[in-house]
Parts: structure tokens; C-alpha cells; sequence
């Protein structure tokens, strides 16, 4: 597999970094994942901290090298955090109401097809190369209070920036209600395509003005610059800002023919070799071999 990857987390203008970031590899498989610990409840960062230590775990022990079923994978690793979060909170008394809750998104790349995971508002765009300001782009719907309300059409997109309950999510891991995860279908990958992670302190300042900003540069000049943009839209206020961003590099289909004609064909091999052909070749190696009398016999 051919892929650039670039990560970074700010603290914004906060008093702790909530967010926590992370991505594993194997030969044939990518694993990458965001978690955005819910500020107004208690060791946010923890919760984030189990989602991302939980993704990496399970990476790890199941890739062997491939994922046998990525979308399931998702699903039940999403599930088990959520309930990891809840043993965490019964196991220190924390009461249900303060309980450490956090957002997450993940996706993983295998097989040149891309699946991805959410519970919350943290976000992942799929970025087609070609594809103009608007269009070749697919991100994922948040689990938002203010998400419902622009679905029922009782308020449009602008209105939603700046809405009072922007920030209310109905689904998280941790806490009392079991997470709505949303799995996506595997969506296959072309080369130039851009995955982005993000949480919402990075893609809420910048709206769809976020899309441009990526196009911009290659990941590892482009996370920066994205997360300058938007902790400078947010003013001294910016919440903690997380970007994970993969450029994916399709394989050179020239590539496997050119290896191919430069192989032995299978019918040329050894066995299938005339005994005529077979003295020729071995006179011609005789032949370039320094002839020493001291060894001869």
C-alpha cells in the first residue's frame, strides 16, 4: 500500500486537551482514529484515551494482516469502548450524570476501499481528487441535536454554526444510553483521494471553507496550515482542534506488467530447460571463470 499520513492536537484555548489521536498499520491494512472527550462532564481525556487505547488493542491482535470484516470490526470496537467507559465510571463511583463521555470516528483501508465508524459529531471527510470545492466530497452526518433540526428543516446550515446547542450530541460512547454507531458501506479508494479525521474544533470554525483548506497542500504541510485556519476563525476561545489527515496513492497498474515481462515465465524454469540449452548455459558460465592452475586437479 502507498499512503501519506499526518496528524496533530492543539489545545486550542482550553485548560486540557480532551482530544486524542492515533493510526496503526500493518502491510495490507490501515487503521486511523479520533475521539473528542465531551467537555461539562468528568476526565473527558480518559474517555478518549480508552477509545483510542481500545482501537489500537484490537488493531493489533486482529489484523493478521488484513481485517477478516472492517465494518464489523468497527461496530463491535465502537460497542466495547462505550462499555469499557461505563466499567471505568462504575469502578470510581462517578456518578452517571458526570460520567466520562467522549465522540469517536475511525476508519479503516484495506483491500483500496476505505469504511469508517461514528458515534458523536467528530467528523471524517472523504475528499475525491478532481473533485471541485463542493463536489467528489462525502463527510459524515453528526449525531447532533442541531443535525436534526437542519434534517427537519427547521433551521438551514447557517443557522446551525452558531445554534445554542451546537455542541449537544445524542449519541457518545460512555454515559447511561447505548451509542447509535454508524458504519459506513466500503467505498473504494482513487489515487489522490484524502481521508480527514477531524474533531469539531477543527471543521465547526471552518465550516465548508474546511474542504479548500485541505485541497491546499499535502498532509504533512496541510494539517498544520488547516488547524492554523481554524483556531484563528475561532478566536482566543478555540476549542481543542484534531486532524488526522491520509493522502491515498493507488498502485501503478503499469507496475505488476513490467515486473511480470521482466520475470522468468513459468515454462522456462529449470526442469522444463532441453539438455542442449542446458550444456550452452553451463559452458557460457564456464567460460567467464578465471582459470586457476594451482586449484585444477
Amino acid at each position: 500500500m502507498n499512503y501519506a499520513i499526518a496528524q496533530e492536537t492543539r489545545i486550542g484555548g482550553r485548560e486540557i486537551n480532551q482530544d486524542r489521536v492515533a493510526w496503526l498499520a500493518t502491510a495490507d491494512a490501515v487503521m486511523m482514529v479520533v475521539a473528542d472527550g465531551m467537555g461539562g462532564h468528568l476526565q473527558g481525556e480518559v474517555a478518549a484515551q480508552i477509545a483510542v487505547d481500545t482501537f489500537c488493542e484490537r488493531f493489533s491482535s486482529e489484523a493478521r494482516t488484513l481485517l477478516p470484516d472492517p465494518a464489523r470490526f468497527l461496530s463491535v470496537t465502537l460497542n466495547q469502548v462505550h462499555h469499557a467507559i461505563v466499567r471505568y465510571t462504575a469502578a470510581r463511583g462517578i456518578p452517571s450524570h458526570a460520567a466520562p463521555r467522549t465522540t469517536c470516528i475511525a476508519c479503516v483501508v484495506q483491500n483500496g476501499q476505505a469504511t469508517w465508524a461514528h458515534a458523536g459529531d467528530s467528523r471524517l471527510y472523504l475528499i475525491h481528487r478532481g473533485g471541485d470545492a463542493s463536489g467528489g466530497v462525502v463527510h459524515t452526518r453528526d449525531h447532533s441535536v442541531v443535525q436534526r433540526m437542519v434534517d427537519d428543516g427547521i433551521i438551514d446550515r447557517t443557522d446551525a454554526a452558531s445554534h445554542p446547542l451546537r455542541n449537544r450530541v445524542f449519541s457518545c460512547l460512555g454515559g447511561d444510553e447505548l451509542p447509535h454507531v454508524e458504519v459506513s458501506p466500503a467505498v473504494a479508494l482513487a489515487d489522490g483521494d484524502l481521508i480527514a479525521l477531524c474533531t469539531d474544533g477543527a471543521w465547526a470554525p471552518l465550516g465548508e471553507s474546511l474542504v479548500s483548506e485541505l485541497r491546499r497542500a499535502p498532509p504533512g504541510a496541510g494539517v498544520p496550515a488547516v488547524l492554523d485556519a481554524a483556531q484563528n476563525a475561532a478566536g482566543p476561545r478555540a476549542d481543542n482542534l484534531t486532524l488526522l489527515v491520509m493522502r491515498w496513492e493507488a498502485p501503478d497498474p503499469d507496475s505488476a506488467t513490467r515486473d511480470k515481462q521482466r520475470a522468468v515465465p513459468p515454462e522456462r524454469e529449470l526442469a522444463a530447460f532441453s539438455d542442449e540449452e542446458l550444456d550452452l548455459a553451463v559452458a557460457e558460465i564456464r567460460r567467464h571463470i578465471p582459470f586457476d592452475p594451482a586449484g585444477a586437479s
